[in-house]
């Protein structure tokens, strides 16, 4: 069993490190195909010393080098059905853009369909320690929004601030720093089922790769239409 709460913060370290490193991949593991990119990274994107605020890490500063895509074999419905079968395809991808990169990648990031995907909007707002917003107000803010009971055999796979208030002015994608007495937020949180994505992370282990990130094809193709 793994809980996606405790090994996020993992998983952020480990693809800092690795595109610190200077390569790594991204895995979309779909019903129809399975794809995989080799991206490399020139080491100048200032998004990798970012705390998660705004922009995603990784936005620039990188080159494709390697591509390849393979018949989805083991995959219904965006989840792992037969894992022999999913582990072959993924092999099969992944050595594919290792050869045309012609390099190795030890880093997936790892992106999929399926698992009941469900979306909430959560808010929260605090009063400010000090007159200017610190990373500690930050913490707090995020840790203020209420949650909602998610149910049973279900995990939080993505939690983004979306928007930052502070006290009438609105719109702020990073407000540390700014003077104000109040601030507030607005979150959006995904939840996936976790039987699902412990069979996904099962089947990149037997492929021996290290997961350095997971993610919602639906998410992420939101995020980057549009940035």
């Amino acid at each position: 069993m793994i809980e996606l709460y405790e090994t996020q913060r993992a998983m952020r370290n480990m693809r800092r490190a690795a595109m610190q490193r200077g390569v790594i991949a991204i895995l979309d593991v779909g019903s129809s195909k399975i794809a995989c990119l080799v991206l490399r990274f020139d080491g100048n994107d200032r998004a990798l010393d970012s705390d998660g605020i705004g922009s995603l890490a990784g936005q620039s500063g990188f080159r494709v080098i390697g591509a390849a895509t393979t018949r989805s074999r083991g995959v219904k419905f965006g989840e792992v059905d037969s894992m022999g079968e999913t582990e072959r395809a993924i092999r099969t991808a992944v050595q594919a853009a290792q050869k045309m990169a012609q390099i190795r990648v030890d880093h997936v990031i790892a992106c999929f369909s399926g698992a009941d995907p469900r979306s909430y909007g959560l808010a929260g707002k605090v009063e400010l320690e000090g007159t200017t917003v610190s990373e500690q107000d930050i913490a707090r803010v995020l840790s203020s929004c209420d949650v909602p009971d998610f149910g049973e055999g279900r995990e939080v796979l993505h939690a983004q601030p979306v928007n930052f208030a502070l006290d009438h002015r609105s719109g702020l994608a990073d407000p540390r720093g700014q003077i104000g007495q109040e601030l507030a937020t607005d979150m959006h949180m995904l939840t996936v089922d976790a039987l699902a994505i412990q069979n996904l992370v099962q089947c990149i282990k037997r492929c021996d790769l290290e997961l350095a990130g997971l993610a919602s094809s639906a998410y992420v193709s939101g995020i980057s239409s549009l940035v």
